[in-house]
Formats: C-alpha cells, sequence, structure tokens
C-alpha cells in the first residue's frame, strides 16, 4: 500500500509537534568508552557511545535506538522516555557513533554490537531487565540485537516502531524523487557526522551515496549491494530469541508497507506484529490503538506490551 496523504500528515506534524513541545526531562549524561574491533577504514580506536540516562537505578530499563540521521534528543526519544518514565521505569536514549555527543565515527544498520557493548555497561548492572525500544533504522538495529543467539541475558523483548526490514528496498525508495523531503531531511542529519568525523561534507544527494562513501570503505563491506544484503533483518525474522514487537503503518512513506509485508506475513509466532491504519513515520495520533491491552496511544499500548512480558 503506498503512502497515504494521512501518512505524510502524521509523519510531518508529529515531528513539528515534537519539536515544539517536546517534553522536559531531568536526564543525566551518560557514556561509555568501548574498544573498536570494527574493520575497514575511519577512525579506528576507541570509542565513546553517548547518551542520556534518567529514572531509578535498579528495576526495569528501557534502551531507546534513535533512526538515521537522528540522536538521542529526537522529539520521539524523548517523548517515550517521559513515557517510561511516568511508569515508574528507568530509560538511556543513546545516540549512535558520529550523532551526538558520541564520537566523530560513522554506525550502520546492522551495529548491534554497539548496543552489546552499551548493556554491558557496570553502571546499568542492576537493572534485572531490559526493553530495547528502536524507531525506524534504530529499531532495524535493535531487531539485529533480538536476532543474537546468546543476547543478554537481561533482554526481556524488543519493540521495532517504523522500522525498515528490506535495506535495499527501502534505500531505493527513498531515493527516488517523489521522496526527496524525507530524503533530504535525513540527509541533513547525516551530514552532521560527516562535518564531525572529516571537519566538511559534500553535499549527498541519496542515501545510496551516503552508503557507498561512508558504510561501505569504514566497516569494509565490498559494495553497498553487499552491505545491504547481509545486514538486512527482514528474512531473519523467524530467529529471533527474545519477544518481538513489530509496529509498523500501512502509509508511511519512508518505510512503506510494501517492503514490510513479505516478511512479516512469514515471521513466526514469536514476532507480534501490530499495523496502525492511522499513523505516518514514527508519529501515530494521541488515540492510536493497536489491539493491545491498556491507555490507548502508542507508548501506552507498547508500555503495557512490555510490562505483560
Amino acid at each position: 500500500m503506498p503512502a497515504t496523504p494521512h501518512g505524510h500528515w502524521w509523519t510531518i506534524t508529529s515531528d513539528v509537534r515534537g519539536r515544539v513541545r517536546a517534553p522536559k526531562l531531568d536526564d543525566q549524561a551518560w557514556s561509555l568508552l568501548i574498544d573498536d574491533p570494527e574493520g575497514g577504514e575511519g577512525p579506528g580506536g576507541p570509542v565513546t557511545l553517548a547518551g542520556l540516562r534518567g529514572g531509578p537505578r535498579s528495576g526495569d530499563l528501557y534502551l531507546l535506538v534513535h533512526g538515521l540521521g537522528g540522536d538521542a534528543e529526537r522529539p520521539y526519544m524523548r517523548e517515550a522516555a517521559a513515557a517510561v518514565r511516568a511508569r515508574g521505569h528507568a530509560s538511556l536514549r543513546i545516540s549512535m557513533r558520529g550523532a551526538g555527543r558520541s564520537s566523530a565515527d560513522f554506525y550502520h544498520a546492522g551495529l548491534a554490537s554497539d548496543l552489546e557493548r552499551v548493556l554491558g555497561d557496570p553502571s546499568l548492572a542492576d537493572h534485572a531487565r531490559v526493553f530495547v525500544l528502536g524507531f525506524s533504522l534504530g529499531g532495524h538495529v535493535s531487531i539485529q540485537l533480538a536476532l543474537r543467539a546468546r543476547p543478554d541475558p537481561r533482554v526481556a523483548a524488543v519493540v521495532a516502531i517504523c522500522a525498515p526490514l528490506d535495506l535495499a528496498r527501502t534505500v531505493e525508495l527513498i531515493d527516488h524523487p517523489r521522496a526527496w523531503i524525507y530524503r533530504r531531511h535525513v540527509l541533513d542529519g547525516l551530514s552532521k557526522i560527516h562535518v564531525k568525523v572529516h571537519g566538511h561534507s559534500p553535499r549527498f544527494r541519496s542515501i545510496r551515496q551516503w552508503d557507498m562513501a561512508t558504510v561501505v570503505p569504514r566497516f569494509g563491506f565490498d559494495s553497498v549491494e553487499h552491505y545491504w544484503r547481509s545486514q538486512t533483518a527482514g528474512p531473519r525474522l523467524r530467529e529471533a530469541s527474545v519477544p518481538l514487537l513489530v509496529v509498523a503503518a500501512t502509509g508511511d512513506p519512508m518505510v512503506p508497507a510494501e517492503t514490510l509485508r513479505p516478511y512479516l506475513t512469514r515471521a513466526g509466532a514469536g514476532v507480534d506484529v501490530r499495523w496502525a491504519r492511522r499513523g505516518g513515520h514514527v508519529g501515530f495520533p494521541a488515540n492510536l490503538d493497536l489491539g493491545l491491552p491498556g491507555e490507548l496511544g502508542l507508548f501506552n499500548q507498547v508500555l503495557t506490551w512490555c510490562a505483560a512480558i
């Protein structure tokens, strides 16, 4: 199903509304220095992952992962953290490599190893259970964590919201001329990472160009096709080792339903798939009903699902 007018509406207005009315949080800066075994060309050496942490120092922890071109301060990340806090739980909003206050570097759609390193931080050891909530490309990275044969035993479940499942097809569609407004928005965010790494940034015109110029050489992929093929999570959903909730919008203009359905229809019993007929890309009405228990609204429904695990 192609993007609908209301899909565009919810994508754009939710972002604008979130920037104007972002919840005020008293989160504390968090950082972790990790060794970097990744191959390829690039910064190399130790990497600092940064984020924002709030809530109690024990009990359930919600690890929040942003989308491509985003960071820990994106409106949807703040809204998720506020919802988690309202339920008395802890949250950690991380910025992937190069994003926010993390080290100058690049990240990619399969870099779940960085999430594993985050969870290995001794300061998080007192959290008994961890729920990973990923948005857009961050949802794809979070799914990759769920596909690990032996993830951190505290990971109770993974939630992927508007996550791509076919990297090649999704890039093809967002690089189409009609998706220019979304592509430009993402590339503007990515360009800031390039400036951090190299001190300047060319004007990237497509996600393919970005991947070819940054991800492929940095992580030693043979080509963009090799990167997309080797990291795409869709064909492997049945391998999820923890409960997985996938929330998708039928009118999503950035991750179209046509790119998801072939994988979600055969995802297996371990994957709970919830389609939203109202909403766009990481933007939904306040009374969203996913058919889950609890109050209406994206985070109310998602957090109630997590609590039942």
